[in-house]
């Protein structure tokens, strides 16, 4: 029920940021939907790392966004280290019991350290 609003409040926030979004996409449901953002909208001026700043800031608001209106940031690939900051934002209370079981299970941290923010 929150596709539609979702997918005008990202693209608030990519054209805030200057860049734009290239596909939007139903995978069999409403509630398998994503994202491809990309480029610039207009010429900035500004240096290539700023650039590239922006552009993560732009997507985690997106993230944050997904989270906030009930959804979640991944559904199909898993979360792994790139966005394992936001995982305990998105499970809650949830996250301390996983790294509660995380730590029983793998005291010393050798097991896919870092993925889920774990």
């Amino acid at each position: 029920s929150q596709v539609l609003e979702f997918r005008r409040r990202a693209t608030a926030i990519a054209h805030e940021n200057a860049f734009s979004i290239r596909e939007y996409a139903i995978w069999t449901e409403p509630e398998l939907f994503s994202i491809i953002m990309t480029g610039i909208v207009k010429e900035t001026g500004l240096e290539n790392e700023v650039q590239k700043d922006l552009f993560t800031q732009a997507v985690d608001k997106v993230l944050r966004l997904a989270q906030d209106m009930g959804g979640t940031m991944e559904y199909c690939h898993g979360v792994g280290l790139k966005l394992g900051y936001l995982v305990e934002r998105e499970w809650g209370s949830g996250w301390e019991v996983a790294r509660r079981l995380k730590h029983a299970i793998d005291p010393y941290g050798i097991m896919n350290p870092g993925k889920l923010g774990l």
